[in-house]
């Protein structure tokens, strides 16, 4: 599909059940949701996805999730007003890249392949860990910092991030805005996931963006309401579940963009070793996440099919109505776009803020989503009502 072709919606129709997309004349009640992952510098795949469905114009995105950087990117996009999203993106992920030195100069091009690349790459992610990055993260100068104090311990500090969030977004529009907003953040000291959304009266601002970026050990925490704040992805790294735990009536179009793979290949190294290991870890979560909601979509159609049995008056009774009203089913597609890149470096990949590696992972994303839209085009009229449909990008 080409970028400027926007999608239409079939007009199939089903003599037993509703379907996404269905009828003619109506309008269809659906709810389109992003949900963004973490992983630091690989977030610019999320924000090349986000432009291919910008582009498309259609489905409009009301409801954004996201983890860590994921959350970041999705602050950004919730605000700032249409014209101007793809903007703040391109001006936020621009200033955070940068030409690795001594491995690039003027007097050369950047390496596509090879060794060469990978040196490339592995300098970019030393840079970054030695000197911080400007606009992100700097290192702190006492790490140990916070060990009996009321500050925690980290290696770098977030305050740059928090900043340059206070020039981007307008969080006036972001609280009060049209697209509904949820970041996850994790208490560091119970362990339970903390959900601030939006359409749920939080109002968000630079610290819970930046509280749900702060990834232990490699960032200090940061305490919010009277509790202490860290990375999102260390309870839900792809937020789905916030979304689809939701009981609306509506059908739902969530297109979930991961960062880590849960597939790969078998490890040549220790350094692949610990790679593969990162990936599981994050790549897994949302796995189980659809794996249950799988089981749990498929129990409230039965329950849905039961009480369709039941005399009116058997579905009334008040010992019976509140079982019969886990029954409600709708039809929900999910599109999950994974990051795959096999030729990255390893554990280092996240701290991969080079020129060229962010605009590979921009790129990447674009295309997945304009893949993930031709297959949505190609569901859109055909979900029954009692599905949860979910497509691997």
């Amino acid at each position: 599909m080409s970028n400027d072709k926007r999608l239409s919606v079939s007009a199939k129709r089903s003599t037993e059940r509703p379907h996404i997309g269905a009828g003619s004349g109506a309008q269809t009640r659906r709810t389109s949701a992003l949900v963004f992952a973490g992983g630091v510098a690989l977030g610019a795949y999320e924000a090349g996805a986000f432009a291919a469905l910008e582009k498309a114009g259609d489905p409009p995105v009301k409801w954004i999730a996201g983890s860590s950087i994921g959350a970041v990117n999705a602050g950004i996009i919730a605000g700032n007003p249409p014209e101007h999203r793809l903007e703040r993106l391109r001006q936020f992920w621009n200033s955070t890249a940068f030409a690795p030195m001594p491995v690039t100069s003027f007097w050369f091009d950047t390496p596509t392949t090879g060794p060469m690349r990978r040196a490339y790459n592995w300098a970019a992610v030393l840079q970054g860990h030695l000197f911080g990055r400007p606009g992100l993260f700097h290192p702190r100068l006492d790490p140990s910092m916070g060990i009996g104090a009321d500050d925690a311990a980290g290696l770098y500090d977030l305050t740059p991030l928090r900043k340059q969030l206070a020039e981007l977004i307008d969080f006036g529009r972001l609280n009060n805005g049209e697209v509904r907003l949820s970041v996850v953040a994790t208490d560091v000291v119970t362990g339970e996931a903390v959900v601030f959304d939006t359409a749920r009266g939080a109002r968000i601002g630079p610290e819970h963006l930046v509280a749900s970026s702060a990834l232990l050990p490699v960032f200090a925490p940061i305490e919010v309401d009277g509790r202490l704040l860290g990375d999102g992805g260390l309870t839900a790294n792809a937020p789905l579940d916030v979304i689809l735990d939701e009981r609306t009536a509506e059908d739902v179009v969530c297109f979930v963009v991961d960062l880590f793979a849960r597939d790969g290949s078998r490890p040549q190294s220790l350094l692949d070793a610990v790679a593969r290991a990162q990936d599981l870890v994050f790549g897994n979560q949302t796995r189980r996440i659809l794996e249950g909601h799988r089981r749990e979509h498929r129990l409230r159609a039965m329950i849905d099919r039961l009480a369709a049995r039941l005399p009116s008056e058997v579905r009334e009774d008040p010992d019976i109505a509140p079982a019969v009203a886990e029954g409600q089913v709708r039809a929900t597609i999910v599109l999950h776009l994974r990051r795959a890149a096999a030729d990255e470096i390893g554990p280092g990949k996240p701290f991969d803020f080079s020129y060229a590696t962010l605009a590979e992972r921009w790129e990447a994303g674009t295309r997945d989503m304009q893949t993930a839209l031709q297959t949505l085009e190609a569901l859109l009229g055909d979900v029954d009502a009692a599905e949860l449909v979910v497509r691997e990008i």
